[in-house]
């Protein structure tokens, strides 16, 4: 891929040609003598146009373009594997894209390039066109902090598989380290599921527990299942045993009045044994006793209140009788009521005992679901266990056997790994005469990432040192050419600000070099007085030649007009 052309619908903009070899962008000050500090060329739009170049190629919607520069339309043409591509997308409707006048989706759109530019024909997870093509234009500040990290928040093993593919290195060695440990991951997550839950949680520790807890399950269930067999339901159940209790209550009354009843007997026995404790005889020899003559008249009224008395006795006694007779027939019916109450109690008794309600039989039932899903979730327990140890030794000897096999493999792709390591050490040599150069290792570690790669210039934390370590790498995965179509590689001025001016100098011409020789393009955004620090280290003819010669868009902070929309606009387009 090559870039030819980016344009916009507004006149004001300004076009950006672009040509074989080096392209520089520069931002320049209109005045550089003025002493206000308000003009600058940051912000006239050099870093703007690595946004648009992504926003023409399918990145994600930048809604500060929709909200600051609604309906502006930009074009990028392009030229791949020698065909010529028209791109545009407007910022209002950044859901449609267009190849060569065809509306595309998002998803469509990236599906199009994506073999044309990295010749993939089915889709591989985490290797996309919007994950390859960052690499070889650096777009958020945080890219420029490392020479693996192209995209922002980008995790490890989307890191690795897209840098390897780029390299060259089989990536199926890749994925099947990441599938072997993601399954491992997923087995001891399952293991932790299995310790945490409830039922489980006694178990998983001492296996011998479980399998007694399941023999002691299965032969509860089997007494329940027995005695639900033989279980008599009653739909009226509680009635009867309402009728029962009744029944009791009844017996009870009737037994209270009993034994009022014998009381009232006893009492009306002892009334009758009382008798008179004198007679007319014993008065009348009271008084002979005391030789005294009883006269007739006193003797005749003895005999009549004696008389009188005994008359009163005997009613009394008639009536006592009376009641007492009253008293045992009334005790004979209460003793015959309390007799049937007690057979009706019998009945209901029996019946209650032989038969259960249904919310007993329901609740013995739930008893035997609670115990068959107990002794469900112990047997399956039993068999994750088996399938979990089974699946942890198979997954070890997977990792094994796939350390073997990359060791193997790296051992076989020595002219490819001399390669990388020459590309990219011929490059650090151009900087310095420090040790540098691209190592890949197997890693054996239980993770997810399959080679070690390690791009390494002594003291590359040095200030400067880093930013070229960013530009070989870049620039070794153009010159490979491995998996790719890609042609050029754009840099933004944020590379160049933390080196010094000797370094600068080699690498600007170094890039002109390479994508001379090689008929690629490099493109960097630069600012005025980078490129005039190292002024004074190149020969007149070869400034020109090298720098001058190929600066392809001014932009200065004169006006509104001369920046790259041509209008004044802050936004924050990294957000």
């Amino acid at each position: 891929m090559r870039l030819i052309k980016l344009s916009s619908n507004m006149n004001s903009f300004h076009e950006v040609k672009f040509k074989d070899g080096l392209n520089l962008i520069v931002g320049r000050q209109a005045n550089p003598n003025n002493s206000d500090n308000r003009n600058t060329y940051n912000g006239v739009g050099k870093s703007l146009i690595i946004y648009l170049i992504h926003f023409c190629l399918g990145s994600n919607k930048i809604k500060v373009f929709e909200d600051k520069i609604p309906g502006w339309e930009f074009r990028l043409d392009i030229e791949l594997n020698g065909e010529k591509y028209s791109l545009h997308r407007n910022t209002s409707k950044q859901n449609e894209l267009y190849i060569n006048n065809e509306k595309h989706t998002l998803t469509s759109f990236r599906n199009e390039l994506l073999p044309k530019a990295f010749n993939i024909k089915s889709p591989i997870k985490s290797l996309t066109f919007n994950t390859l093509f960052p690499r070889f234009i650096r777009r958020d500040r945080e890219c420029y902090s490392h020479y693996d990290t192209f995209v922002k928040k980008e995790q490890d093993y989307s890191k690795l598989l897209n840098n390897s593919f780029l390299l060259g290195l089989d990536i199926g060695l890749v994925e099947n380290k990441k599938r072997i440990r993601d399954e491992h991951k997923s087995t001891k997550d399952l293991a932790k599921n299995i310790e945490n839950d409830s039922t489980l949680k006694g178990y998983f520790d001492n296996k011998d527990d479980a399998e007694i807890e399941i023999l002691d399950l299965e032969e509860e269930i089997n007494k329940l299942e027995d005695e639900i067999d033989n279980l008599k339901i009653s739909d009226n159940y509680h009635e009867i045993e309402k009728e029962a209790d009744n029944a009791k209550f009844k017996r009870a009354s009737l037994e209270n009045k009993r034994v009022i009843i014998n009381n009232a007997i006893r009492s009306i026995n002892k009334s009758l044994e009382i008798k008179p404790d004198i007679s007319v005889r014993k008065v009348m020899e009271l008084y002979r006793n005391a030789e005294k003559e009883i006269p007739e008249m006193i003797a005749n009224e003895i005999e009549k209140t004696v008389s009188f008395h005994e008359d009163l006795l005997q009613s009394r006694k008639n009536r006592l009788y009376k009641e007492l007779n009253k008293k045992k027939a009334q005790l004979s019916n209460i003793n015959n009521q309390i007799k049937q109450i007690g057979n009706e109690i019998d009945e209901f008794l029996g019946y209650l005992d032989t038969h259960k309600a249904l919310d007993e039989y329901i609740s013995i039932n739930n008893k035997l679901s609670a115990l068959k899903i107990k002794h469900e979730k112990l047997e399956e327990y039993q068999e994750i266990l088996k399938a979990y140890k089974k699946k942890v030794k198979a997954l070890q000897t997977e990792f094994t056997t796939q350390d073997q096999i990359t060791d193997e493999y790296l051992e076989g792709i020595d002219d490819l790994l001399e390669r990388i390591m020459q590309t990219f050490r011929e490059l650090a040599k151009e900087f310095y005469n420090k040790p540098g150069g691209i190592t890949i290792e197997n890693n054996e570690g239980e993770n997810t990432l399959r080679y070690n790669i390690t791009a390494k210039i002594q003291d590359d934390s040095s200030d400067g040192v880093n930013e070229v370590k960013i530009f070989c790498f870049d620039m070794t995965l153009l010159l490979l050419q491995q998996n790719h179509n890609m042609k050029f590689l754009f840099h933004d001025s944020r590379l160049y600000s933390n080196m010094d001016p000797r370094q600068r100098c080699t690498l600007f011409n170094l890039a002109y070099n390479k994508s001379t020789k090689n008929n690629f393009q490099y493109i960097a955004s630069v600012n005025e007085d980078t490129l005039f620090s190292f002024k004074d280290f190149m020969q007149t003819d070869d400034y020109q030649k090298v720098i001058e010669d190929n600066i392809i868009l001014e932009l200065t902070d004169e006006s509104e007009e001369s920046k790259l929309l041509g209008i004044q606009v802050d936004m924050d387009y990294e957000k």
